[in-house]
């Protein structure tokens, strides 16, 4: 069993791919180029990791369903307490209060 992920009360049994709520994945890069006519096609291997869905659902649904690096980084920061406080305030500023 590896060790377990800081989360309380995490539901996950932290077994073979899960790490301390990370799992460790392995992607490919694929460029195609076109020297004199010929096709040259590079493929890099990279070494990553993702969040555990078991660990942390909401994370790893963000990582899921992002299409750009830029996207995954403004739904993280959006989902931060900071930011959930900071929206929460701009809403009831804008709310009509009557006395």
């Amino acid at each position: 069993m590896n060790e377990p992920c800081k989360k309380i009360n995490c539901q996950c049994d932290h077994s073979d791919p899960c790490t301390q709520g990370w799992v460790f994945i392995r992607y490919a890069d694929t460029t195609k180029r076109v020297v004199r006519g010929v096709i040259y096609e590079t493929t890099k291997e990279y070494d990553g990791v993702r969040p555990c869905p078991t660990c942390d659902p909401e994370r790893a649904q963000i990582v899921d369903t992002s299409k750009t690096s830029e996207e995954l980084t403004q739904k993280l920061q959006q989902r931060s307490h900071f930011k959930v406080a900071e929206n929460y305030d701009k809403s009831e500023a804008s709310k009509t209060r009557t006395l």
